[in-house]
């Protein structure tokens, strides 16, 4: 019981968090700036490569993105693209004269795909809209949750998740498809957005956010741990909250390229 209420009230100050940085768009950048590198400490730390290292082309990418969010022109998004192709080929000079070996400049790219990018490609999504994701992903994780608990009978992944059902996958999209009509509602969403758009982001968010949360539980397995970190207690890492976002930002983001 103490182990329930410990971890409810540290999730209440995590969503707290949130829903106060979403009323801002520097307050957001700040939220996911932080997000961002507490994430990637904590990768870097589960496939063993410096931290240091990666963060400074990972802040280059993030402050690009920034700019070109709050200043969006053909002339900033040159300087964003810029940005990104130095930062590359600072990464390829860094390798040239550095002792560690080629698995190891695969990791940083790996770092930059994973957690980087993700968190910079959130900047450029609406305010609302990402709050409507982040709720959306409580609701499904905990739909997920009590479905699999009560109703699990079928694995998902066995292998790489064994508590985790289809069962309880089914439920965390159904009590999130009811979650986002109550958002549509309640945010008075249908002023810029149709019902069976956001109906179907929904679905992309839920989809995408299960296969990030398998595919965490996959590098923490590799790694032999069981949680990413332990900053948030009761939660684990920053990873162990974040992991269903982090994987599905970038397809959320080119959903809303393309539909929206």
């Amino acid at each position: 019981m103490k182990e329930i209420m410990k971890r409810a009230f540290y999730g209440l100050i995590y969503v707290a968090i949130v829903f106060m940085a979403m009323r801002d768009e520097r307050l957001k950048a700040l939220l996911l700036l932080v997000f961002m590198i507490f994430s990637l400490k904590e990768f870097t730390r589960l496939i063993n490569i410096p931290f240091k290292t990666v963060l400074l082309p990972s802040l280059i990418i993030f402050t690009g993105f920034f700019l070109f969010a709050n200043h969006a022109n053909a002339e900033v998004l040159q300087i964003v693209i810029g940005f990104m192709i130095l930062t590359v080929y600072l990464l390829f000079i860094y390798f040239t004269f550095a002792t560690f070996q080629l698995d190891e400049l695969a990791k940083f790219f790996l770092s930059f795909l994973y957690v980087s990018l993700p968190f910079s490609l959130a900047i450029l999504i609406d305010k609302q809209l990402l709050l409507s994701m982040f709720i959306i992903l409580w609701a499904a994780d905990t739909f997920a949750f009590l479905t699999g608990k009560y109703l699990g009978k079928h694995k998902l992944a066995p292998e790489i998740s064994p508590k985790k059902t289809i069962e309880g996958a089914l439920g965390g999209l159904i009590g999130s498809l009811i979650t986002a009509f109550l958002l549509f509602e309640i945010l008075e969403m249908h002023e810029y957005t149709g019902l069976l758009k956001f109906i179907g982001l929904t679905i992309i968010i839920v989809i995408f956010g299960i296969l990030g949360d398998l595919l965490e539980s996959r590098f923490k397995r590799l790694a032999g741990v069981k949680d990413s970190g332990k900053i948030m207690p009761g939660h684990g890492g920053f990873l162990d909250r974040l992991d269903s976002f982090i994987f599905a930002v970038p397809f959320v983001w080119a959903y809303i390229m393309i539909v929206y």
